[in-house]
């Protein structure tokens, strides 16, 4: 459910039903890049860079498959997921894993921690990298 929610909210640039999906502070992770977001404006940040990079590279569909997901916990859940970033019928970018953990939190669940196999070049990829390189110059 999380992923379909989030998905829609990217491509569809709300960000109040994609924020509501995550807990803050949120450890968020690519090959390259490492950070906490602390508050919601570092979150929506990350979230209008990657918006911004979904609607450069014409993203119209983000297909996302659960390839597992296991309760480590009766309140946290770990997952991993396939995406597939689709333009039209045409596949923008080689498909990349992601790890997430969910936390049974004030009676929802919510995203705490997101680590995305993705490069740089990839709408994701380019906005973790923009938050980090904004968040060094403050």
């Amino acid at each position: 459910m999380l992923l379909e929610i989030t998905g829609a909210a990217l491509l569809e640039n709300d960000f109040d039903s994609f924020s509501n999906c995550f807990h803050v502070p949120h450890f968020i992770a690519t090959a390259e890049h490492k950070t906490v977001l602390k508050t919601r404006q570092e979150l929506r940040d990350i979230f209008d860079k990657a918006v911004a990079g979904y609607s450069h590279q014409q993203i119209t569909n983000l297909v996302r498959f659960c390839e597992v997901a296991e309760y480590r916990s009766d309140t946290r859940i770990e997952a991993m997921h396939i995406t597939h970033l689709m333009s039209g019928n045409q596949r923008v970018a080689d498909p990349f894993p992601s790890f997430s953990v969910l936390e049974f939190i004030d009676g929802r669940w919510q995203l705490t921690s997101s680590q995305y196999a993705v490069e740089k070049t990839t709408p994701f990829g380019s906005a973790i990298e923009k938050h980090q390189a904004d968040t060094a110059k403050q």
